[in-house]
């Protein structure tokens, strides 16, 4: 089903509002600029829309497309927990809703290819995937970037965790591939093991190869993010944080540091490198991983983000030669004079045409005897080395604690594990995340400008 989102009266009194203003930092002449907070998507009564994602077109600026959960209040994990993505073709001010049937949604996220190819990926069940059940892996293509989507999903089975894609954008033979990459348990010489799980598809989503299985040790490990550089070069990353006893078992046999690794492909993703180490200083959470693939002075230069242990800090490594190297990480906002501040979480990197590296993440702060949340944003123009004072992107407090969210609340308490972070090919970024200023989670969206002259 497409359904078509109105203007919100917001959006009508900021007609034109990609010109940026509702808040400002300076430093050394440089400003990062947030635009107008718009309302993608209202979670009807009871159905919270929770951990979205956002692509956005290689090079149709305006060509943005979403994905989130569409949650049910009474129960997490039901079959009435389905999916849904959001198409915006004007920049982000008005969006199309399509729902996609899988029982059991979770963990979605999108992807658009140079060519206008789109794929949605999710966790989940669906009727034309009897052999996958709850925990299979559905991906679902579009040949129009979105406009409308395949009848029938392919799978790649059971098992999965937290998916995700990269796609090549880079001028080599393998433009327009898509990778997805996911943890997934795998039996190994007897013995249970968690692995980095590689699928591609060289036809732009619509089909997908024998998948790869790395198995880095016999540690448990979370999947994260992967990247394409601007040759072709496929980078992905995992965390290990606990040694395997009683199979896994929650609590026991957590390793005293959390661990951040890379694998490395430079043949299409049928080979890696081994794990390449990139840091440890990171708290239990998901991280961030973004290239820069501009044709600037940092093009091809990684940077990976992360929570720190203590939870009042996102660090920063970047690597400067593919991940061999990485630098030492960097505390950001680490100076801030908030006291209320109980966490920082989620962090998301995006880099844009001119090589700035932007970061958001969600804060939270300790408030009238709740914990509510915004979403601010910092930026690097120096590949790095130093970022902006971080500024404001949501116009309102975030305070998710609700009856309108239910058992949302407690499986989403920050709106999910994740939120979108995405540049345009014009330069901007846009910021999609969920929030609970009306009681029930719901989606909203911003620009970001950060100007380098």
């Amino acid at each position: 089903m497409i359904q078509k989102i109105a203007p919100s009266p917001m959006l009508r009194r900021a007609a034109g509002a990609l010109a940026i203003a509702l808040s400002v930092a300076t430093v050394h002449g440089q400003t990062i600029q947030v635009g107008h907070n718009i309302r993608v998507a209202t979670g009807l009564e009871n159905r919270p829309l929770v951990e979205p994602h956002l692509a956005a077109h290689p090079s149709k600026p305006n060509h943005l497309l979403a994905a989130t959960i569409v949650g049910d209040a009474a129960r997490t994990w039901g079959d009435t927990q389905i999916c849904a993505s959001f198409l915006s073709i004007d920049g982000g001010q008005q969006w199309a809703r399509h729902d996609f049937a899988i029982a059991e949604c979770g963990d979605p996220w999108v992807a658009i290819t140079p060519a206008g190819d789109a794929v949605f990926i999710a966790l989940g069940k669906h009727v034309a995937l009897p052999d996958q059940s709850r925990g299979g892996l559905v991906v679902f293509h579009s040949a129009d970037g979105g406009f409308t989507w395949d009848d029938k999903p392919v799978g790649l089975g059971t098992g999965h965790d937290h998916p995700t894609i990269a796609i090549d954008t880079s001028s080599s033979a393998r433009t327009n591939w898509v990778y997805v990459v996911s943890g997934r348990g795998v039996r190994v010489d007897n013995h249970q093991r968690w692995s980095v799980f590689i699928a591609r598809s060289m036809d732009g989503g619509r089909t997908f190869g024998e998948p790869v299985t790395v198995v880095p040790s016999n540690l448990n490990l979370n999947a994260e993010v992967p990247v394409v550089l601007s040759d072709g070069t496929l980078i992905a990353s995992f965390g290990d944080f606990q040694r395997n006893v009683d199979n896994g078992a929650r609590g026991r046999g957590m390793l005293d540091r959390r661990r951040e690794w890379m694998l490395r492909s430079t043949d299409g993703g049928k080979t890696f490198s081994s794990p390449l180490f990139a840091s440890e200083a990171c708290g239990m959470g998901w991280s961030s991983l973004a290239a820069d693939t501009s044709s600037g002075s940092f093009r091809d230069r990684l940077y990976f983000a992360c929570k720190e242990k203590s939870g009042q800090a996102i660090v920063v490594n970047a690597s400067a030669d593919r991940s061999e190297i990485w630098t030492d990480p960097l505390r950001t906002d680490a100076d801030s004079t908030v006291t209320t501040i109980a966490r920082r979480d989620e962090p998301a990197l995006a880099v844009n045409s001119a090589g700035v590296v932007a970061m958001a993440w969600i804060e939270t702060h300790e408030q009238a005897h709740a914990f509510c949340q915004q979403v601010r944003v910092t930026a690097s123009l120096d590949a790095g080395r130093t970022f902006l004072p971080s500024r404001r992107v949501s116009d309102a407090e975030s305070c998710p604690d609700s009856a309108a969210n239910g058992a949302a609340y407690g499986r989403w308490s920050r709106g999910g594990d994740y939120f979108g972070l995405a540049a345009t090919a014009d330069g901007l970024f846009h910021v999609l995340w969920s929030d609970a200023r009306d009681k029930v989670f719901q989606l909203w969206t911003a620009t970001v400008d950060v100007p380098t002259r």
